[in-house]
């Protein structure tokens, strides 16, 4: 490279009290650019990070030693600022980072935390008892930090990718743990007018608790619920926590999904928007606090308001209803997520599945089957 100085190797003699390899080079920039200096034990350790750096500067994949070298807590905090995500997005990133992620790893340097911490991170969690469908959302808050510094320079690599790949979080649901209709009906009347609307809502349609919250009553027309908004809850300028509106899960501003809405829905339709004690827009975490009150009054089993969506999708899809249809009134970002949760409850597989054999090979108990096998042995 014209103009650039290349490595020296400097050789402390055998008597030096300290290591005894140097390797003196400059940063891109040629002869104005800073000169560093590395210390080494070995001579072959020394030619090999002369040799690197070399590489590194004329494949423009130089890191400067001293970038690395800011706080995680810090950086977090410049990346969340720096990134540009939907509000309700940006709320769950910071909690994920000020609970679970900054306690543990918030002192050391970017250059610092391994593959390993991250590795002793997710034991942690899990350890906590935390799901893994949980530590994988905080995993990819974790590796979009490390990501962005390595586009920006400030490590070589992200440790979150070299740690060793967390099992699958995606679990099948358990039809059998869903509630029953009588269930549904009981919590609806206990959690109150008020409240009722979203859970038929989440109920019939198969909505979130956000996007049940989110419904007005002329969304609701000639059968169809057009679900335009989620509610969501998010830091105000004082740093309190207030809930908004927001566009809904994987969704741009303006755009929405249209789902069929049942005529239960016409009883409580009367009573959109769903609204807190003070005429206030309630957020979803208020609304599990009321949900689990109805659950304890009631003495029933602790179910969780999203499992109304998973008996939603258990009914429809144990009725017939296509997945691919499924997976679009749910909103999710591919028929992929439908069918690894709920595929194993299209409607009459296994019976489709002996009909096809049985179509093949035949009834293999019937007696005509005995009197066919019993006349083939005769002639043989």
């Amino acid at each position: 490279m014209e103009g650039e100085i290349l490595a020296q190797i400097i050789d402390k003699g055998p008597g030096y009290g300290g290591k005894r390899w140097r390797v003196r080079y400059r940063e891109p920039g040629g002869r104005t650019a800073r000169q560093r200096e590395k210390a080494f034990d070995r001579k072959k350790d020394a030619l090999a990070f002369a040799a690197k750096v070399e590489n590194d500067k004329r494949e423009n994949l130089y890191i400067d030693p001293d970038a690395g070298k800011v706080s995680l807590r810090q950086y977090a905090q410049e990346w969340l600022e720096s990134k540009s995500m939907a509000p309700g997005t940006a709320e769950a990133y910071e909690r994920i980072l000020r609970l679970h992620i900054l306690p543990h790893l918030g002192r050391r340097t970017l250059a610092q935390v391994t593959a390993a911490d991250v590795e002793g991170l997710y034991a942690r969690w899990r350890q906590a008892g935390t799901a893994l469908s949980t530590v994988q959302s905080r995993r990819i808050v974790l590796s979009g930090l490390f990501s962005h510094a390595v586009r920006h320079r400030r490590i070589p690599a992200n440790p979150v990718r070299e740690a060793e790949k967390l099992d699958s979080p995606v679990l099948r649901v358990d039809e059998r743990s869903l509630p029953s209709l009588a269930e549904i009906t009981a919590l609806a009347q206990e959690i109150g007018p008020r409240l009722e609307p979203a859970v038929w809502l989440m109920a019939c349609c198969g909505v979130r608790i956000g996007e049940s919250l989110g419904v007005f009553p002329e969304d609701i027309s000639d059968g169809v619920l057009r679900l335009r908004r989620q509610v969501i809850r998010v830091k105000d300028a004082s740093g309190k926590y207030v809930a908004r509106y927001a566009p809904l899960k994987h969704r741009k501003e303006g755009e929405w999904r249209d789902i069929p809405a049942p005529g239960k829905l016409n009883s409580v339709v009367d009573r959109l928007p769903v609204r807190n004690n003070d005429g206030g827009m309630p957020y979803p975490d208020l609304f599990r606090k009321s949900w689990d009150r109805a659950i304890r009054r009631l003495g029933i089993r602790e179910y969780n308001p999203h499992d109304l969506r998973h008996k939603w999708a258990t009914v429809t899809l144990g009725s017939g209803v296509p997945l691919h249809e499924v997976s679009r009134w749910m909103g999710h970002a591919s028929v992929r997520v439908t069918a690894d949760r709920y595929g194993h409850l299209t409607a009459d597989g296994s019976e489709r599945c002996r009909q096809v054999l049985g179509a093949v090979f035949g009834d293999a108990g019937s007696a005509d089957a005995e009197r066919a096998q019993r006349a083939v042995l005769t002639r043989c």
